[in-house]
């Protein structure tokens, strides 16, 4: 049986930069159709099963009653809910166990960031923006992504043909992996995480990134204004903040801009480490969000690698797809 894991975050698109910045809200009823038309997608495309990862919307669900008649069985993954981003990582190491042919996820940079630490590189990812300041996963139109995912879940297509590997930033405290980010990672002056996600760009000191376009939204914007970096280059971003050096503007949020001064811009070579100078507490942000603290005693060092998580483009798996049958 043919199985494609869901994991969609009720939480995604409603943080505070709907209050710092002019972000919209993704509605529910708005992720309930795009789960709806993934499905249709899911069973055009030969899936015999949608596995979905137990929330408090019922998105899963509410998605088959508005879908009416379908041909795909839709289950939900017997787990306890927590109600926050353990929630996916625990989901996504399950669904990894049960071989699931692929995950698609509904959320944005954090939500895929939880996934992966679940699941790895073992299992291909099709991720679907439902949120802001998003970079990791994009806009995708529910229909085309679930016949994107099927080609891949059903072995159509060759996952080589239809995904790319991603980079992955890696944390590692006195020498021992700790923590990860797929977009950017930022050291901020602060002393505790408070509100999690980062908006308030003039308290950062450091900021690594796997990639860097100036049109796109939120930290990575900052790097892309100056050294314009792909996600399918193998190389990363590291900046350092302060007085002197260069003086860049660029959008960290729907409609706001911030000028922040660089003081030192370097190209990041995958597998070589870069010690962490603390002086004082500061707070780490991985892909937008705080999620540690640390101090001068700290051993921190961060690391860029090329072996992240396996990305289905649905353009690519959809035309390898039907390249097959020709």
């Amino acid at each position: 049986m043919v199985t494609v894991g869901i994991i969609a975050n009720p939480a995604s698109g409603k943080d505070i930069r709907r209050i710092v910045a002019q972000g919209w809200v993704v509605s529910n009823q708005e992720k309930i159709a795009i789960v709806r038309r993934l499905l249709r997608g899911l069973e055009a495309g030969g899936v015999d099963r949608a596995l979905f990862m137990p929330e408090s919307l019922g998105i899963g669900y509410a998605a088959v009653e508005a879908l009416g008649s379908t041909k795909i069985q839709v289950d939900i993954l017997p787990m306890d809910v927590q109600a926050n981003q353990e929630d996916s990582t625990r989901a996504a190491e399950r669904m990894a166990k049960l071989e699931v042919g692929c995950l698609v996820t509904l959320g944005g940079d954090g939500t895929n960031r939880a996934v992966f630490k679940g699941c790895g590189s073992h299992i291909p990812i099709l991720p679907i923006s439902t949120g802001t300041n998003n970079v990791f996963p994009e806009f995708q139109e529910g229909t085309t992504a679930g016949l994107a995912a099927a080609m891949v879940a059903t072995g159509a297509v060759a996952r080589e043909a239809a995904c790319w590997r991603s980079k992955v930033l890696h944390i590692y405290r006195h020498g021992e992996p700790v923590n990860l980010a797929l977009v950017d990672l930022a050291i901020a002056s602060d002393s505790v995480i408070g509100a999690r996600a980062i908006w308030e760009v003039n308290r950062l000191s450091e900021l690594f990134l796997t990639r860097a376009h100036p049109w796109s939204i939120g930290l990575s914007a900052i790097g892309g204004m100056l050294h314009p970096l792909d996600a399918h280059s193998p190389s990363g971003l590291h900046l350092v903040f302060g007085d002197g050096g260069q003086t860049v503007q660029a959008p960290i949020g729907p409609g706001l801009f911030a000028t922040l001064h660089v003081r030192h811009v370097r190209t990041l070579t995958p597998g070589q480490r870069t010690p962490l100078h603390l002086e004082r507490q500061v707070a780490l942000a991985f892909d937008g969000e705080r999620d540690m603290t640390a101090g001068p005693g700290d051993d921190l060092e961060v690391m860029l690698s090329t072996e992240g998580p396996w990305v289905i483009d649905p353009r690519w798996a959809i035309e390898a797809g039907v390249r097959s049958r020709l």
